[in-house]
C-alpha cells in the first residue's frame, strides 16, 4: 500500500467538512482517503471537546 502526503490544506479541509456536520465515512469517500486516516486527524479535535455543528469558530480557534 502506498503512502500519501497530506498538506495543511488537505487536513484543514477534513476539519471544515467534519465541523459542518458531514460524517467521517462521507469525508473519506469524498476526499479519497481511508476512514482510519480521517479518524486519526479528527481525534485531537474530539479529545479537545470540539463537536460537529458547534458554535462558529474564529480563525485562531
Amino acid at each position: 500500500m502506498a503512502r500519501r502526503t497530506f498538506t495543511v490544506v488537505d487536513i484543514a479541509e477534513i476539519y471544515v467538512h467534519w465541523y459542518a456536520g458531514r460524517s467521517k465515512s462521507e469525508l473519506a469517500t469524498s476526499l479519497g482517503v481511508d476512514r482510519k486516516t480521517v479518524r486519526k486527524y479528527l481525534a485531537p479535535a474530539e479529545a479537545a471537546g470540539i463537536i460537529p455543528g458547534g458554535p462558529p469558530m474564529s480563525q485562531p480557534d
